[in-house]
């Protein structure tokens, strides 16, 4: 008998130490004073050895360079010797690799011998790191069709490789949200049918909804995706809206999932916008401001380089009068009303701005015809006339000098140059009038 029961034990500890030695799971064994006496090779790369002898015969504080992860497992083992009972399966978080967290699913076993005396523990633990983080962002994202954000008009939840539409939920802001779809097909159909601009990143995007595109986006390492447009929304109104396209594997399942939400923007895009104009314009005439005006005259000159163009520089004579006379708060009122009367007559495709002062440019973008360049430089003058007749005995008037392009100026520096010429040669010959630079 005796002989028999040494022959198992021989058969069980070679069975062991080949388990030992082929495993892929991190297994080790300790005494009843916490002290290692056999381990497999991934358990010693886990804790950052390279031979079994670096941890036979120590303990978790001895080998772990983290104390508190060594004070961890020396708590877990404590906790798992006077509970008398095992702890299978509960997730823990093992060394880092290359800085990285890693988690394992370990289970601990109490060894006991033929008496029931504790002797040992057993332990196993299995790498979980990629599955346990995949799923705590996959319940994340999830959260979304549960809790859905205030400021989020819809979400959808949608099965590539089955190509359905698995979840979807919406709710109401500002008394508007998206349509309710029951198909992939439907919902990019709605979609693209609300995007105002066609030739979008959004337009394009739902366009060229299809698995296969879809796969080889998620294929090329994005997992994110995110597009900002205007959106027509059921009520008729246009509003923002920010687009965010998340990929997911479904943990259950393992397809792979795409999740589409639609957050409103609406007020922060349009004061980014306000921000952004403000920025371009004169503060008081809130005409271009000086910088704007030349970097858009200069943008036409590119773009349509082979049209003609013309560049009216004013000024208003005598403005230093008025300022002395009735003050300046009279004279920024003058600037105002005057800025608003330019603006008025001309197009929005044409270029107004104050550059100075009391100066003023007007760019008129493609006009090829001499008369109307002449009916808009006698409109611009008369019109200056007419508010200038607002301030009796102080003697204001306008003086306008006219450049064409291309016959004057081949670029805005010398556009600039020969309508500041015209501008003097128009006060030198009384004021109140318009010249053109030859």
């Amino acid at each position: 008998m005796k002989e028999g029961n040494c022959c198992s034990n021989l058969i069980c500890k070679s069975a062991f130490d080949t388990l030992l030695d082929n495993t892929k799971d991190m297994i080790f064994i300790k005494d009843i004073n916490h002290v290692y006496v056999a381990a497999s090779m991934p358990f010693v790369h886990m804790v950052g050895k390279e031979k079994l002898s670096d941890i036979i015969g120590k303990t978790d504080m001895d080998i772990f360079e983290d104390k508190s992860l060594a004070k961890r497992y020396v708590a877990d083992d404590k906790r798992l010797l006077e509970g008398g009972k095992n702890l299978v399966d509960y997730i823990e978080p093992i060394t880092e690799e290359n800085g990285n967290a890693r988690y394992g699913s370990t289970s601990k076993y109490i060894l006991s011998d033929d008496d029931g005396n504790q002797i040992g523990i057993l332990g196993i633990t299995r790498d979980i790191t990629r599955d346990y983080i995949a799923r705590k962002h996959y319940q994340r994202e999830l959260r979304y069709l549960f809790e859905l954000p205030e400021d989020t008009y819809a979400v959808s939840y949608i099965d590539i490789d089955s190509w359905r539409v698995i979840s979807q939920r919406r709710q109401q802001i500002e008394g508007s949200t998206l349509e309710e779809c029951s198909s992939v097909e439907e919902l990019c159909a709605a979609a693209v049918a609300s995007i105002y601009d066609d030739n979008s990143k959004a337009a394009r995007f739902y366009e060229d909804f299809l698995p296969s595109k879809l796969y080889n986006i998620f294929n090329s390492g994005k997992s994110h995706l995110s597009f900002k447009y205007q959106r027509k929304m059921p009520d008729g109104s246009l509003r923002w809206v920010h687009n965010e396209v998340k990929f997911l594997i479904d943990v259950d399942s393992s397809h792979l999932c795409v999740m589409l939400s639609a957050k409103d923007i609406d007020a922060k895009k349009k004061e980014e916008q306000q921000l952004a104009m403000s920025a371009k314009l004169d503060k008081m005439t809130m005409l271009y401001n000086r910088e704007t005006t030349m970097k858009n005259i200069r943008r036409i000159l590119k773009e349509d380089a082979d049209k003609s163009h013309v560049l009216f520089m004013i000024d208003v004579d005598n403005f230093k009068n008025l300022n002395d006379t009735l003050g300046h708060q009279a004279g920024d009122a003058f600037l105002v009303t005057l800025a608003s009367s330019i603006k008025s007559i001309f197009r929005e495709k044409d270029v107004v701005g104050r550059v100075g002062g009391d100066e003023f440019f007007v760019f008129l973008r493609n006009i090829g015809d001499m008369s109307v360049i002449l009916r808009k430089a006698n409109e611009l003058l008369k019109t200056i006339q007419e508010i200038c007749k607002n301030y009796p005995g102080i003697n204001l008037s306008g003086s306008i000098g006219v450049s064409l392009y291309p016959e004057v100026g081949k670029d805005l520096d010398e556009l600039y140059a020969k309508a500041d010429s015209a501008l003097y040669e128009a006060k030198r010959k009384g004021k109140n009038q318009f010249v053109f630079a030859e």
